[in-house]
């Protein structure tokens, strides 16, 4: 079965060469229901092997663009390539796509074995390889010995294993992923994170994942775009889109951001980037200092929360962690005033509310890494 990792020539490695053909191309798509766009212009490109994920809250046009790519939509405008072919109008079933949905749909009477090599058997591949090709499958998820169960004596996450080795036995050229770890706990969700993109590194296919958990799309992804009102907000990597978001939508919703303004210049800094100081405590050298009355401190375990009021104006949270010399309660009560620091090179400019159109990592490299100047007092 053709499932390996091809190397750095193949379609198992990340770094994408300019000249190779991308696995998805989206050119000025638009969906709308009614009066409500849906998808609105998006133009997307998506590298052979990549792990990429739409990221974005219910009603974003998150799963109506997989929908759009895998066929069950027909878009209103716009143009969709798999590996240079356009498909904008061909059916489903002549798209080299597979989906994986939220609720699996396992067929109830058939073993595994059989539910994993389903399509194999509707394409009319032999007995014999269709066999060697499930079993195959199975042992890159790791559920070899339980082809002989029925879907109901598996557990959620193994249910779920085995819907993803029914779409990679096909080999497709991308695989949809619809949501597919919503049903599951957080510690098994949190686990399946680590695995899917061990499997994704290991088969080579394109991975496109839909989800609104922001922790599944830092986890996972070799880049991510941050979707809301049909539009993509942000397009990056992990890093690039959580350290330096390019509007006040993806500060808010990847994580927990602080959006404060100082000398009418609007900027972001992140909770854990925040250093509160203790009695005596100073400051890193060059760190812009304020003082902060405290509202609320909230333990969490490992950290504790402090939601805090400044007095140069805006409410700011900041998180520090439970070390054997940072225990919560130490920094003081609610309503009490304490020194807040962060470094200059660790705030960055949002350039705007909300864009137009997709912003990259790159287009924002500029105005991201510029350090914010403020006018209050400095240390160093």
């Amino acid at each position: 079965m053709g499932m390996q990792n091809q190397g750095p020539a193949g379609r198992g490695t990340t770094a994408w060469r300019q000249d190779r053909v991308p696995a998805v191309r989206l050119a000025g798509l638009r969906k709308s229901f009614g009066q409500l766009a849906a998808v609105d212009g998006v133009d997307l490109e998506v590298p052979q092997g990549e792990f990429f994920t739409m990221l974005g809250p219910s009603g974003s046009g998150k799963t109506t663009m997989l929908r759009l790519i895998a066929g069950f939509e027909q878009p209103d405008s716009g143009v969709i390539e798999l590996a240079g072919a356009d498909v904008t109008r061909k059916p489903p079933y002549s798209r080299d796509v597979n989906t994986v949905f939220q609720d699996y749909a396992l067929f109830p009477h058939m073993s595994v074995l059989e539910n994993v090599e389903y399509g194999l058997r509707v394409r009319r591949v032999p007995r014999a390889e269709r066999r060697s090709r499930a079993n195959a499958a199975l042992e890159i998820v790791r559920l070899p010995g339980l082809g002989g169960r029925k879907p109901v004596q598996l557990s959620g996450g193994q249910r779920q294993r085995v819907a993803l080795a029914r779409a990679i036995v096909n080999e497709p050229e991308v695989l949809l992923l619809d949501e597919p770890l919503g049903a599951l706990d957080a510690k098994l969700r949190q686990e399946m994170q680590l695995e899917l993109k061990r499997i994704q590194r290991e088969v080579g296919i394109t991975f496109i994942y839909v989800t609104h958990d922001q922790e599944e799309a830092l986890t996972m992804s070799d880049r991510l775009a941050v979707f809301d009102r049909g539009q993509i907000e942000q397009l990056g990597t992990p890093v690039q889109v959580y350290e330096q978001p390019a509007t006040d939508f993806v500060a808010g919703f990847i994580g927990i951001s602080n959006v404060l303004e100082r000398g009418g210049r609007r900027f972001t800094i992140r909770p854990e980037k925040i250093c509160l100081l203790a009695d005596g405590e100073q400051p890193p050298t060059g760190s812009h200092i304020e003082q902060g009355r405290i509202d609320d401190v909230i333990y969490l375990g490992s950290a504790t929360r402090y939601q805090l009021t400044l007095s140069g104006g805006g409410q700011l949270t900041a998180v520090r962690q439970n070390t054997q010399d940072a225990v919560a309660g130490t920094l003081g009560a609610a309503g009490q005033t304490i020194g807040v620091a962060w470094r200059e090179d660790q705030a960055y400019e949002i350039a705007g509310r909300r864009r137009g159109a997709a912003a990259s990592a790159d287009d924002l490299a500029p105005a991201g890494q510029r350090p914010v100047r403020h006018e209050g007092r400095e240390r160093g």
